[in-house]
């Protein structure tokens, strides 16, 4: 295991910037993700930090040793790429044992890490089989498992699970996290999947444009995102942000009001604000089934413009009534609604975010 810290980090190529002023400590066995949209430069920090990027500016420690002019193969670090590089002349088990040859280990030592390996990557059976005779999901297996054998102090995963479909993407993706918990390797993942990121990480880290936008845990990334990129960028669907203006403690979207308390007024701080975005995720937006909800303030109408059916639960994209504005939300399964209909909807308001107006 290992601590590693970037400090100011910045790459540029041809004077553009893939990632600029770069900083963030990584504990001990920790497990943290880069994720972001395409092109955000998660891939190039990861890069930088294997050693396979020469970076612009700014340094990076690995166990409080500057490693700027070190050499990638002598940082011990394993990276995992998104098309495996497998030898394909190689066995399973050759393939694990690669890395240890070239270190000239003992092979009965050789022999005992490739067999506890593949028993824990459940690919005994396949040790002497080569790569063209492997799924998908087995050749990520067998590359895991050739970063993993060599006890590196740092684990670096470039969007490893990519070209798997998504029920092996699923499988992959909870052995993996099972494996960090039994190895406690400190490890740096980079993901544009959402879903990858939330599940698997001790603290996520959220870049856009070459910038860190927010770094935190999963829990915070998602209920307290500090812009409307993190907002949008983390949840499936993304939070609803609404044009709004504040009116003697009303909250108007499109000529609907919501009456705020004093409690949550406070919270939002909108003294001073004239036009505003407000934030809202699908699921604290509930369909009215009461007559306790029905004498709420609190209220939306919208009207329902797609159904889709989840089995435990239903997503509804409407529009605020008489407007444009799109609303996602979620409705139990028995819910019955259609194309068409007029509904009306109650807002949590505790959960309100507010976001300064897009340009």
């Amino acid at each position: 295991m290992a601590k590693l810290a970037l400090e100011q980090v910045t790459r540029e190529f041809d004077q553009v910037k893939a990632i600029s002023d770069i900083s963030f400590k990584v504990p001990n066995g920790e497990f943290w993700v880069l994720v972001g949209p395409s092109g955000c430069g998660k891939s190039t920090i990861l890069r930088a930090i294997a050693g396979l990027e020469k970076i612009t500016a700014g340094s990076i420690y690995i166990d409080d040793l500057l490693v700027n002019d070190i050499p990638a193969r002598q940082r011990d670090v394993a990276m995992v790429f998104q098309n495996y590089a497998l030898y394909p002349h190689l066995t399973v088990g050759e393939n694990l044992a690669f890395g240890l040859k070239m270190r000239q280990v003992p092979s009965n030592v050789i022999r005992e890490k490739v067999e506890t390996i593949a028993r824990s990557l459940s690919i005994s059976h396949l040790l002497k089989r080569k790569p063209k005779q492997l799924s998908g999901g087995q050749q990520q297996r067998v590359a895991l498992g050739r970063a993993i054998i060599r006890e590196p102090k740092l684990f670096l995963l470039d969007e490893p699970l990519s070209n798997l479909d998504a029920q092996l993407r699923e499988q992959t993706r909870t052995e993996l996290k099972q494996l960090h918990q039994q190895l406690g390797i400190t490890t740096i993942y980079v993901t544009h999947d959402q879903v990858e990121a939330m599940t698997l990480a001790d603290q996520i880290i959220v870049l856009d444009r070459g910038q860190i936008q927010q770094i935190g845990t999963p829990q915070e990334i998602y209920n307290q995102p500090v812009n409307r990129m993190v907002a949008t960028f983390i949840g499936s669907p993304p939070m609803n942000i609404i044009p709004a203006t504040y009116q003697d403690d009303y909250l108007v979207l499109h000529n609907q009001r919501l009456l705020l308390t004093p409690q949550v007024l406070k919270s939002l701080q909108l003294q001073g604000r004239e036009f505003f975005d407000l934030g809202i995720r699908p699921e604290h937006i509930h369909i009215c089934n009461s007559s306790e909800d029905l004498a709420t303030t609190n209220q939306l109408e919208v009207i329902i413009q797609l159904v889709e059916p989840l089995g435990h639960q239903t997503l509804i994209q409407a529009t605020l009534a008489e407007s444009q504005q799109i609303v996602n939300f979620y409705a139990n399964s028995d819910w019955r609604g259609s194309r068409g209909d007029r509904q009306k909807v109650t807002v949590d308001l505790e959960r309100l975010l507010i976001f300064p107006a897009a340009d």
